[in-house]
Formats: structure tokens, C-alpha cells, sequence
């Protein structure tokens, strides 16, 4: 099934609906059982899997999932079984449909991937959503984008059939969407979709957007999303900021004071480039109750409608959140600190203030092209997370790529939404 244009929640969760566990086939009741039969019906298979394919912007990976639902369980137990990735992403396939059918195939038959993981006999019956997040977004906003992305999603998808799996999706989805999902798998991995115990709000920062969601005491007018998993239901606020992701951030300052000293041109001035970062994000005008950021590409720099952030949610960031988090390891867990981390106490100094050369000989196991961004990613957290109403020094925020036993992100969340329903009208 192709489908170019970003779907709503409702009609996904209907494409995907039948993919719950599989029950084998059982004797009817006046039927006596043969010892014979017994052994022919243990040996069947349960399919029940899914297999959920996220093309994002720097690339395409694959997840293969078993569902287990307990008698009784208002959630069903999702286990990843499988999780591989390929470069690039299938936006930069955007003159070569080939190229990403080829990709696509590759990664569903690398080792250790969605046909190792699987019995062979319930590949055809495993339903499979080819997903794609904000690359896809932006090739579509281009003039003849469209016209790509269809092409690009009937190749792929052939590529997925061709593999003997049950296609179900191949399109794009909004940015809410994938910040609902994040907030499901986060909220999800720590038992708090069927307990009494708050929820948490997720933070996510990809390469080409970024994502807030929480549940409000107030929504104050902004819109929310209604989500239901057993007899607890959530309004949930979900905005995704297209073009304030990591790497298309860059397209709006590249200053030389974001990198580091002797990189090119860089001067390491922490500081000076968070001040030259803030007028980005930074809403100059709110029509709304509340505002977060400003909304990307606007003239006015008007601002997106925002609840205000509950004083003591937790939040999990995740993505670039984390990856900077962990590479320059702040001292504490809050946003000052991240800073002083990257700038010094004065925000001339840290890691970015650190000579190229001494920063790439303490570091030989990194790629360079990672190096050579923690400096800009960090300004840039800095004032993300400053303008969506988080305090310098809130301690409410864990960095993270994992949350309990699961990897954050947005594959679960979709999974366990399509395979529960979810969505509420």
C-alpha cells in the first residue's frame, strides 16, 4: 500500500489494527483430542510480530517486535528482537528510486535483522509499516517533492514486499505522530501507561526536527492528543518543530564561534554562539495563553501555542539530547550544566574553547564528524530547552537513549499504539 502524503493517527491505527498475536488454530469443542493432534498443534507457529521500519533523515532502521499479551493485561509485553540500521536516509534518494529500494532491502536482509529474526513462516503474515520522520517532511516541502517521494516510497515498498513481508504502510508521518510515539515508549518502558504514578514527558532531537510532549494540568487552549491504554486515558500536548533539528539548525547559524578552536575557521565561544543561536527560536510575539518556540520559518516570529510545563514532571531527552549529554558529561544533570560543560564557567572556555587538535587526540575513537558538532549541539540544546520553558537548573531532565529496558524512541510507541488502538476521537 503506497501512500505519499502523511496520514492522520486515526487512519494509521486502522492500517495497522490487525496486527495483534496470532492464536493457532483450535479443535472445536465436541472435537475429542488425539494424542497425534495435540503434537501437530504444539508444533504450529504464533505469529505474532511486527515489524516497523523508521526512515529517518540520516537513515533507515529496522525493528522487529514479538507480542506478548497476558490474560487479563490492559497493555501487551513488546520484545525488540531485531534492530539494524543503513545509511543514508531515503530522502537522499530523492533522484534514485532504486537506490532506495536497494537500501531498503539490504537493511531488512543484514544479518541480524528483520528476515533473521522472524520464522520463516510467518513473514507473510507479520504486518510492516515503512515509517518515515522529518527528511521525508522536507523533501515533500520541495518543489517536485512530491513527485520524488511517491517514487521513492513505491520502490521501497516493493523492496518490502519482495522480501516476503506483509506491507501495511509506506508513507510519512507528522511530527506529532512521532512525538506522541517518543512519549509512548518512554511512558511505556516505565510502567506508567496502567499505574497511578505520574507520567513523564518526552524531549526528542533528531537531525532535521524536534519534538516536546507531556501531559498539561492545563492545556490553556493548545491542542492535545487523546490516547487511551486499558481504563486510563491521557490528553496529551505534542508539537514538532520541522527544521530545528540538529542538523538543519546549522542552516540557520553556522557561526564560527560554535566550533570549536582551530577547527577551520571556529573560535570555541560558547557564549557568543548561543546569543547568536537565540533569535532562531526565541517567539517575539504569542498569540496563545502560553507559547513555546518560535514557529520555524516564521516572518513574525510568532510563537507556538504551549502549555506550561508541569514544576515537577520529569522529562527524558533523548537523540541529540543524549548523545551530547554523554559525550561531554556535565556535572550535573541540568541544562547549566551541559553548558558549562561545553563553555566554561565564563562560556569562553570547556570543550569548545579546547584546541581542534587536542580535542581530536583525546578523542581517536570518534569520528570527527561527530567531534566537530558537540559544540554547536550543545548551544543549541541550550536554547532550545531555555525558550520551551525549561530552567537552567531543573533537575527534572534525564539524557538518555535508553528507559528501562527499552531503547528510546518512537518505534515502540507505534508499534504498542497499533497494536492496542490507542488513539481516542
Amino acid at each position: 500500500m503506497h501512500r505519499a502524503a502523511t496520514s492522520s493517527l486515526a487512519s494509521l491505527v486502522l492500517i495497522l489494527a490487525a496486527c495483534g498475536p496470532k492464536e493457532p488454530p483450535k479443535p472445536p469443542p465436541s472435537a475429542s483430542t488425539t494424542p497425534e493432534a495435540e503434537t501437530e498443534a504444539e508444533s504450529q507457529t504464533v505469529c505474532n510480530y511486527i515489524v516497523l521500519i523508521d526512515a529517518g533523515s540520516s537513515g533507515s532502521r529496522a525493528f522487529t517486535y514479538q507480542i506478548n499479551k497476558a490474560e487479563g493485561a490492559a497493555v501487551p509485553t513488546l520484545v525488540e528482537l531485531s534492530n539494524a540500521k543503513v545509511e543514508p536516509g531515503l530522502s537522499s534518494f530523492k533522484a534514485d528510486p532504486a537506490g532506495a529500494a536497494g537500501s531498503i532491502t539490504g537493511l531488512l536482509a543484514a544479518e541480524g535483522s528483520v528476515l533473521a529474526a522472524l520464522p520463516d513462516e510467518c513473514e507473510a503474515k507479520t504486518p510492516t509499516a515503512l515509517m518515515a520522520t522529518a527528511g521525508m517532511r522536507l523533501l515533500e516541502g520541495e518543489e517536485g517533492g512530491d513527485a520524488a517521494s511517491k517514487a521513492i516510497y513505491d520502490a521501497a515498498g516493493d523492496a518490502v514486499r519482495k522480501a516476503g513481508l506483509d506491507l501495511r504502510f509506506a508513507g510519512t508521518i507528522s511530527g506529532q505522530q512521532e512525538g506522541l510515539y517518543g512519549w509512548i515508549t518512554a511512558n511505556y518502558a516505565l510502567g506508567r501507561l496502567t499505574s497511578d504514578e505520574p507520567t513523564v514527558g518526552a524531549l526528542d532531537l533528531g537531525g532535521a526536527s524536534a519534538q516536546i510532549t507531556f501531559v498539561p494540568a492545563d492545556a490553556q487552549g493548545a491542542p492535545t492528543m487523546n490516547v487511551k491504554f486499558g481504563d486510563k486515558s491521557f490528553a496529551v500536548y505534542t508539537h514538532s518543530y520541522l527544521g530545528y533539528g540538529q542538523d538543519q539548525a546549522r542552516k540557520y547559524v553556522a557561526d564560527d564561534a560554535c566550533f570549536p578552536k582551530g577547527l577551520n575557521k571556529g573560535k570555541g565561544k560558547f557564549a557568543e554562539c548561543v546569543k547568536k543561536l537565540e533569535p532562531v527560536v526565541k517567539a517575539k510575539k504569542c498569540e496563545a495563553a502560553a507559547c513555546g518556540l518560535a514557529n520555524p520559518g516564521g516572518d513574525a516570529r510568532l510563537g507556538v501555542p504551549q502549555p506550561a510545563i508541569p514544576a515537577d514532571m520529569a522529562f527524558y531527552a533523548f537523540a541529540n539530547y543524549a548523545f551530547t549529554a554523554s559525550f561531554l558529561k556535565p556535572a550535573a544533570p541540568t541544562p547549566a550544566a551541559l553548558a558549562e560543560a561545553a563553555g566554561g564557567p565564563k562560556g569562553k572556555a570547556g570543550f569548545c574553547g579546547t584546541p581542534w587538535a587536542k580535542i581530536t587526540e583525546a578523542n581517536q575513537s570518534t569520528p570527527p564528524e561527530y567531534l566537530e558538532n558537540y559544540c554547536f549541539s550543545a548551544a543549541w540544546i541550550t536554547v532550545l530547552l531555555d525558550n520551551l520553558g525549561f530552567a537552567a537548573d531543573t533537575d527534572k531532565i534525564t539524557w538518555t537513549n535508553e528507559i528501562g529496558e527499552q531503547e528510546a524512541g518512537w518505534t515502540l510507541g507505534a508499534a504498542l499504539c497499533s497494536v492496542t488502538g490507542c488513539l481516542q476521537g
